[in-house]
């Protein structure tokens, strides 16, 4: 039997918590802007899984098709898969316009993030990506949540859950597509930009260096512990608690997009002080329950009976599954 959604309260916890520690530490204000750091890091992480490719497509040289699939499969497994992931955090950032000034300029920063990631990723993710802010745990407008028929179909089993895990970068671009419009400017673009670096990347690096970028792509979205922080956020591994945090190493490499609670109660806070927000308001994030390890957190959420996809609050009777 699989988990079902838990019903929780009206309201999403984090208005009120924001509102409280607003009147308790009014500095949190002054953490809110931007971080050009992101754009530095950004622009760093698109050369080196660009020269990753290249230089794996120049080691792999005239070796069989086989032996080429294995280089790529385990290169992307060992480094790609972080830097895939880390490139989509960028992309994160920029979708919250705080890495650059101006909205503008972050979305030349998605544009720019976007480069090795294979798919037309940045520009859809804007334009969505707020919706589960706004409507955290509402079926059909939190673009975040599972539908109540994909919790169904994977249940908790095991192998269930281990396959929809591996497949993760795929379920969402499914998912997503159901709460699709027309697609704007921006998307169009983005995807005429892809179409472009995808043809230009086989033309002038080679097929092995583009199977890299896609399996970074697909790892680092999937049966890796970088993302297990999609598994971290919002699944309950707790009664009653609808976020957690993650405060572990990997915070390095992903924008510290682990401090998860702080982020949905301060939106306007860069990744890069998303630390100083906690250690200024601790006695309202340490009583939390967190996560320490992300490898543990995949573990967990495949191993357990306890937990599956439908492990989430939602808002009101429409989430009963």
């Amino acid at each position: 039997m699989s988990p079902a959604f838990a019903i929780g309260p009206p309201q999403e916890p984090h208005r009120h918590r924001r509102a409280a520690l607003l009147r308790r530490h009014p500095g949190i204000r002054a953490l809110e802007g931007h971080d050009v750091r992101t754009a530095w890091v950004t622009a760093g992480l698109v050369a080196v899984q660009l020269g990753s490719a290249v230089l794996l497509e120049a080691l792999a040289g005239q070796s069989t098709a086989g032996v080429k699939t294995l280089a790529c499969a385990l290169a992307s497994l060992l480094w790609g898969a972080i830097v895939s992931h880390w490139l989509s955090m960028a992309i994160h950032e920029a979708t919250h316009d705080l890495a650059l000034r101006t909205p503008r300029q972050n979305v030349l920063l998605g544009f720019l993030a976007n480069v090795p990631l294979v798919a037309p990723v940045a520009m859809v993710f804007r334009r969505y990506h707020l919706a589960h802010h706004g409507k955290l745990g509402a079926l059909g407008g939190d673009t975040d949540l599972p539908h109540a028929f994909e919790a169904r179909l994977v249940g908790n089993r095991r192998w269930r859950k281990a396959l929809w895990w591996a497949g993760y970068a795929f379920v969402y671009v499914a998912r997503g597509a159901t709460f699709a419009r027309r697609p704007g400017k921006l998307e169009w673009l983005n995807l005429a930009q892809m179409v472009a670096v995808d043809a230009a990347v086989l033309w002038l690096v080679g097929p092995t260096g583009l199977l890299y970028l896609a399996l970074s792509l697909i790892f680092g979205h999937g049966l890796h512990p970088v993302a297990a922080h999609f598994l971290h956020e919002h699944y309950t591994f707790a009664p009653g608690q609808e976020t957690y945090s993650y405060y572990g190493p990997l915070n390095r490499v992903t924008f510290n997009v682990g401090y998860h609670v702080e982020h949905h109660d301060f939106m306007k806070v860069p990744g890069w002080r998303l630390p100083q927000l906690h250690a200024l308001a601790r006695e309202a994030y340490a009583p939390l329950v967190s996560h320490r390890s992300w490898t543990a957190v995949l573990w967990r959420f495949i191993t357990s009976p306890a937990l599956g996809v439908g492990s989430r609050i939602v808002r009101g009777p429409q989430g009963v599954a």
